[in-house]
């Protein structure tokens, strides 16, 4: 009798638990972006301007290189090249034929030049020499937004991004969203696309502490890493204005980008998508924040 008791308050038990307790969540079904978060971290993106024809280029490839391998999922690198094969012509302005950030952001025609989060106190901050420094200056500030994004929605030739931007603090005054797809790697047979190496044992400027003296100083089949190849933001260059009201502390600003993918390699490609305070001038522009994602892929805060 005393064991038919224990087995029935077994039960008993069994069924209070299976009502009382909450369900295991399935994380199959969690959703690709959390709740806004209080904090978020601060990311950087170096873009570069580079030619095919700069023979100091591919030392400043080096140092954009080791600046992401040494901080992944921190630093980014935008490179965008000028007048050679592997320009984006959409950037072009019609009245001069000049790429319009070149123009804007490099107005000296300087090759390379890079801008760290498009923090700019003078022109020396270009120099690729002073871009270590402003990374490590910058890397630990804390920006008042984050991005998180949702590059999974392909169908029919296009992809939907959607952009998540979130707050821990109010913001003011005219802030912009940006959208790159950039080619992780260009690597062809054609001559076109060969580098120039000053620093080659038979360059301009022979470095014997680099890689870059072993090799030729005409460089074939040099591998041309973050290619920017396309503005996705409808807006194009002036990017996709974030409505003040939307900038306050806790809150998700959801917007879409429908994305035409003729052409891009989906499978060597990314995207970058970076939130730019606006403004008329060089020195008042800055990134707030940036984030990289693959295609068919998912990118939470942080």
């Amino acid at each position: 009798m005393k064991k038919i008791l224990l087995i029935i308050l077994g039960v008993v038990i069994l069924n209070a638990c299976s009502k009382d307790s909450p369900s295991v969540p399935d994380p199959n079904n969690a959703p690709a972006v959390s709740s806004v978060p209080d904090h978020f971290q601060q990311k950087i993106l170096i873009e570069s301007f580079t030619q095919t024809s700069g023979g100091q280029c591919p030392k400043a490839n080096l140092t954009l290189d080791s600046l992401i391998r040494f901080n992944p999922g921190r630093v980014y690198g935008v490179a965008m090249h000028i007048n050679d094969p592997l320009s984006d012509t959409s950037l072009n302005q019609s009245f001069s034929g000049m790429n319009y950030y070149d123009s804007l952001f490099n107005p000296v025609g300087v090759y390379p030049s890079g801008m760290i989060n498009r923090h700019l106190s003078s022109f020396a901050d270009l120099s690729p020499d002073m871009w270590a420094g402003n990374v490590f200056s910058s890397i630990g500030d804390a920006p008042s937004c984050g991005l998180a994004l949702e590059a999974e929605a392909i169908q029919g030739g296009t992809l939907t991004l959607t952009v998540h931007v979130g707050f821990s603090a109010n913001m003011f005054g005219q802030y912009r969203i940006h959208a790159y797809v950039v080619q992780d790697v260009v690597l062809s047979n054609d001559s076109t696309y060969d580098q120039i190496n000053d620093f080659s044992f038979e360059g301009a400027t022979p470095d014997t502490l680099l890689p870059l003296y072993a090799l030729n100083d005409t460089i074939h089949l040099y591998s041309h890493k973050n290619v920017l190849r396309k503005v996705v933001t409808p807006d194009g260059v002036e990017g996709a204005i974030i409505p003040e009201s939307a900038m306050t502390k806790g809150n998700d600003y959801i917007t879409n980008f429908t994305i035409d993918l003729s052409g891009i390699d989906i499978d060597n490609s990314h995207l970058i998508v970076f939130v730019d305070k606006y403004s008329p001038l060089i020195s008042g522009h800055w990134i707030e924040n940036v984030q990289r994602v693959s295609f068919r892929e998912s990118k939470d805060w942080n």
